[in-house]
């Protein structure tokens, strides 16, 4: 390959420093030479002596001598003139302006991002996103590690803005940002991530071509060419979070494993923002950075199977956060009185049967075996318009449709049962703005029932329409103080002046709108305690797998040997311990005790009640999760084969049919002749175990 001298100049400019310092003093040294052995031969009264060549060397090196020598020695002034001038350029000249080139070239790395460390042990971010200060400062909270923050945008930006949000201006001196490209093994390798502690794959915001976002693939990518890095070095097991925009992408790895070669060197932990908020308001019932406390959906707790109070989750938009919140509420919201009053989820949208279409075909089979009720507000609003004094009022019934359990698992309910559909969940999709005078006067009817719990989540993605909405509800819900959970993305600021935040109770009391409160800001998204629960579901799913092969609940739990199983699970299999691990804190209002996810609880072995209300609750709430994880229930054909030979059921479960989706009073034994509520009585009745300290064993006989 033929290589220019001009290609050659500009690679040695921008080449490595020391490089550019030998080939100057080469330079330099060869010029003096070749220049002063001329200058000898020409000057005949010049000799080939020590002391002149010294003499020479010293015009060369330092002009400033010339006055000085001249007056002592034999050499013509013409010749310190030419050797001083040789000298000055490209001795002093190069050198200097090289070396003063080479600091300013390093100060210019640095504040581009390309100034790279061999470090280890450190936490690395890839990505923009804005959630990125939150992170930082939660990181910054709770570990001592250095932070390094890859991103593909304005290095020189996203260093400013980070070190302006931190709340210790100390932390500065541990952050480190550099420029690189997630889907780049080389700027991977850079930042030296195989030997890092933990990493977050965030992603940088906007990233659209003229199609779609590639956000999520690229992040994938970027887990596959992390694990590349991860099997040359040898390192097992590198926690990755990654950040997935779409809920689709985010599903696909509820049923979904990464490949082997991924997980034997990653451990992949993804999530979504819009998930991660549901759980923020109805799991953990706080924001930890913004000091701000949710209440849950069921803050009158049902205790009694006989009560008539009810959960009743109204959803203004059904946006990307109003489907999670949605979706949240059904996996955590189940309760014993389901046989008298089930659990009410209500979408409002201007869009809301297209909207209901998608919603329902993402739920797969859930609507199948669940009453679900769909309102034309609008169409009901315009006959209203149309309809002259003195003519008879609206039938109603024109547009309003239900739809319940479908005949081919019509024969999962026994004759004589009261609850046709027995999942303990109902919903309702009504199209129309919430200004429609129709949803207005329904909203009303919502806010006059006495036994419903009613919150309402405004999920419109605009901020000041979600403050609009949030206002400019019936007054009822005001007066009742029903919880108002209104999305804010920025910065929670105006809704929380809006609810007194920061003032004494009594003056709170006064407030109009002191019962609304902000949620899915942006910059307070992830949260570390969230992450860390996931110790409670590995010893959820300790708990089956020592029952599975011990027919007993165990009495003590190793940390470790939950570990292992852990990784040992599929990707379903762990999700359905996050769900599970989600819905305790509900659980537990149930039997009138609390607990929050983020701290330790010491709770008393349970009773043979309160075990079997647990566990039937547990079994409604899972046949929720294995119909939004996929699964669905058996047709009548299939219940016979599975009856008849039980060895077929694990069978028909790998083709995501289960032979357990049923009412809990119709569970039926299995191949090992239990019961199928049997595990769910194993979970119940370990969660002492489970909520305690790890270590501590438990005595089975007091239950």
């Amino acid at each position: 390959m033929k290589i220019g001298i001009r290609q050659l100049f500009d690679r040695w400019l921008h080449g490595t420093w020391w490089i550019k310092i030998i080939i100057i003093l080469g330079i330099a040294l060869s010029i003096f030479f070749v220049s002063a052995t001329i200058l000898i031969i020409i000057d005949d009264k010049t000799e080939f002596d020590k002391e002149n060549w010294w003499r020479l060397y010293y015009y060369f090196s330092d002009p400033g001598v010339q006055a000085e020598l001249m007056t002592n020695n034999n050499l013509p002034k013409y010749v310190g003139l030419i050797m001083s001038t040789l000298g000055a350029i490209f001795l002093s000249g190069l050198l200097i302006s090289t070396i003063t080139n080479m600091f300013e070239r390093k100060s210019d790395k640095w504040r581009m991002g390309f100034s790279y460390y061999k470090l280890e042990d450190h936490i690395v971010i890839i990505g923009s996103d804005q959630m990125v200060h939150g992170l930082v400062n939660q990181l910054c909270e709770e570990q001592n590690n250095n932070i390094v923050v890859m991103t593909s945008a304005d290095v020189e930006q996203m260093r400013n803005s980070l070190h302006a949000s931190l709340k210790n201006k100390k932390d500065k001196k541990r952050i480190i940002v550099n420029y690189g490209q997630r889907d780049s093994e080389n700027y991977l390798s850079k930042i030296n991530i195989a030997h890092a502690k933990e990493v977050y794959i965030l992603g940088d915001t906007s990233e659209f071509d003229d199609i779609e976002s590639f956000h999520d693939s690229l992040n994938v990518q970027c887990v596959t060419l992390i694990a590349n890095q991860c099997k040359r070095c040898g390192r097992k097991g590198l926690p990755c979070h990654v950040l997935f925009d779409y809920k689709t992408t985010y599903h696909v790895f509820q049923y979904a494993d990464l490949g082997p070669e991924i997980t034997e060197h990653i451990d992949f932990h993804p999530f979504n923002f819009y998930d991660f908020w549901a759980r923020k308001v109805f799991v953990v019932g706080a924001s930890k950075n913004e000091d701000i406390t949710y209440k849950p959906l069921d803050y009158i707790p049902i205790t009694d199977r006989e009560s008539n109070k009810y959960v009743h989750l109204i959803v203004l938009g059904m946006s990307k956060m109003g489907q999670a919140m949605a979706l949240q509420a059904a996996h955590i919201a189940h309760f014993p009185n389901y046989r008298k009053r089930k659990t009410k989820i209500t979408f409002i949208d201007r869009n809301g049967k297209v909207e209901m279409g998608e919603f329902k075909q993402k739920c797969g089979e859930l609507f199948k075996v669940s009453r679900s009720t769909y309102i034309d507000a609008d169409a009901w609003a315009e006959a209203e318009e149309r309809r002259i004094d003195g003519e008879a009022p609206i039938e109603k019934e024109r547009y309003i449709t239900t739809t319940g359990l479908v005949d081919e698992y019509k024969h999962l309910v026994e004759e004589g049962d009261t609850d046709k559909d027995f999942i303990d969940i109902e919903w309702q999709f009504i199209k129309g703005d919430d200004h429609n005078p129709i949803v207005q006067e329904l909203l009303k009817q919502y806010a006059k029932d006495d036994d419903a719990m009613i919150t309402v989540a405004i999920c419109l993605n605009l901020t000041h329409i979600s403050l609009r909405s949030a206002m400019y509800l019936p007054k009822e819900y005001y007066e009742k103080d029903i919880p108002i959970l209104v999305q804010q993305r920025k910065t929670s600021t105006i809704a929380s002046t809006l609810n007194g935040k920061g003032f004494d109770k009594e003056k709170r009391k006064k407030l109009l709108y002191k019962n609304i409160t902000p949620f899915g800001m942006v910059y307070d998204c992830y949260d570390l305690h969230i992450v860390s629960s996931v110790e409670t579901c590995k010893r959820i799913s300790s708990v089956y797998d020592y029952y599975f092969k011990n027919g007993t609940t165990p009495t003590y739990i190793k940390p470790e040997e939950a570990d292992e199983v852990w990784k040992s699970k599929i990707i379903t299999k762990r999700w359905s311990n996050i769900f599970a691990a989600a819905s305790i804190p509900t659980k537990l209002r149930c039997i009138g005790s609390k607990w929050s996810i983020n701290n330790n609880c010491f709770l008393e072995n349970l009773t043979n009640d309160q075990i079997e209300l647990l566990a039937e609750i547990e079994h409604n709430r899972w046949n929720v999760e294995e119909l939004l994880l996929g699964y669905r229930p058996v047709k009548k054909e299939e219940d016979n084969d599975i009856f008849a030979n039980r060895s077929k059921k694990q069978e028909y479960k790998e083709k995501f049919i289960h032979y357990d989706i049923r009412p809990y009073n119709g569970l039926k034994e299995d191949e090992k002749g239990n019961l199928a509520s049997v595990y769910d009585m194993v979970i119940v009745k370990s969660l002492p175990l489970i909520l305690n300290h790890p270590q501590t064993t438990m005595n089975n006989d007091k239950s």
